[in-house]
């Protein structure tokens, strides 16, 4: 086994370097987060957090936690303390973290959703109310899509990022005023029918 003092003699003399910390500065806010009791009440600290976003060093909370705890309940109170310290140290579950995650309602960076959140399921439409007086709708209306040429008859053209254009409408508004026309028009050709069975 080599001499550890004939090596660092044989090497000369060393230098040690020593590093002093940045000044750290505490601000007003800080120092008043700090002495906030609402901070380290049980449960009430953790909802206080989850509401206003204003965290605390966990050293801090835990230490004043363990405080209010055994001021509140007595020994029993710091025992309990104690023991759900060591059982969050243990499984790694952080208690106040979860409870702030589930009273915002978002989560947190350090605890990532594991399992894909399920689309929510669309609720169905309405079923559409028929009056009882109300006239049977004619058998001309489209049931299904305008075609190129009925849009063409009508005078509608395609601007350039591609929605439907007529005069000063444009878009789905094109296919509203043209669906009321048609619609307008059917209705008139019934009254006609009516008129003359009549």
């Amino acid at each position: 086994m080599p001499n550890v003092a004939a090596l660092q003699s044989a090497a000369g003399p060393q230098q040690v370097v020593h590093t002093t910390p940045a000044d750290y500065r505490m601000s007003f806010h800080e120092v008043l987060s700090a002495l906030n009791p609402l901070q380290y009440l049980p449960v009430i600290g953790t909802i206080y957090r989850a509401i206003t976003g204003d965290q605390i060093p966990e050293a801090l909370r835990r230490v004043g936690s363990f405080i209010a705890s055994a001021l509140i309940g007595g020994p029993v109170g710091a025992a309990i303390n104690v023991a759900m310290l060591i059982a969050e140290k243990i499984t790694g579950f952080d208690i106040d973290q979860t409870g702030q995650t589930l009273l915002t309602g978002a989560a947190q960076a350090d605890h990532p959703v594991d399992h894909p959140v399920p689309a929510p399921t669309p609720t169905p439409a309405p079923a559409p109310v028929v009056r009882a007086d109300a006239p049977a709708a004619p058998a001309s209306w489209p049931a299904q899509a305008w075609s190129q040429a009925q849009l063409a008859a009508y005078g509608v053209s395609t601007a350039g990022d591609g929605a439907l254009k007529l005069a000063d409408l444009r878009g789905a508004d094109v296919l509203n005023a043209l669906e009321l026309q048609s619609i307008r028009g059917a209705r008139a050709a019934y009254g006609r029918a009516a008129n003359l069975a009549g």
